[in-house]
């Protein structure tokens, strides 16, 4: 009799700790979701193109596109590697991690393939660079930026 009432116990203390485990988990990936749409693709003013597919973002965020379609030079602009908008901005657009990312840039800066992107320190300033050059592209958070034109970003 004993037995079965430590048996029962058991399962419903079990039942009690999956609910917290659920709970975080489920907050962690919502949290995610909410990450990867935040993150929006935006370039300067002068650039021509309107949307770009996520093989292009990535292309040109790892300097594989460096001419826009017009043949302008593409400028990239990124946030700091310890930024959170950066590490999400890779996670969720790149399939990457910045240090990868890091790797494909020292390896094209020091083949001589191409420049590795400018590293701004804020979001501000990474805004206030975009709109003030030409062919400039980078990523913020959802929002509305009079100097700078959102491109959509297309699967």
């Amino acid at each position: 009799m004993a037995m079965h009432l430590l048996i029962r116990r058991m399962r419903l203390r079990a039942r009690h700790d999956v609910i917290p485990i659920l709970i975080i988990l489920l907050t962690v990936f919502t949290g995610r979701l909410a990450a990867a749409e935040s993150v929006q693709i935006f370039a300067h003013n002068s650039v021509a193109i309107s949307s770009l597919t996520q093989s292009e973002v990535r292309q040109i965020f790892t300097g594989m596109k460096q001419h826009w379609p017009d043949g302008k030079r593409i400028r990239v602009f990124v946030l700091a590697d310890n930024s959170e908008l950066h590490k999400s901005f890779c996670r969720e657009q790149l399939q990457m991690f910045p240090y990868q990312l890091n790797r494909i840039w020292d390896q094209m800066t020091y083949s001589g393939q191409g420049n590795a992107p400018t590293r701004v320190e804020s979001l501000q300033e990474l805004i206030d660079i975009i709109g003030k050059t030409d062919g400039a592209i980078g990523y913020i958070r959802e929002g509305n930026y009079e100097t700078t034109k959102l491109i959509e970003v297309q699967s």
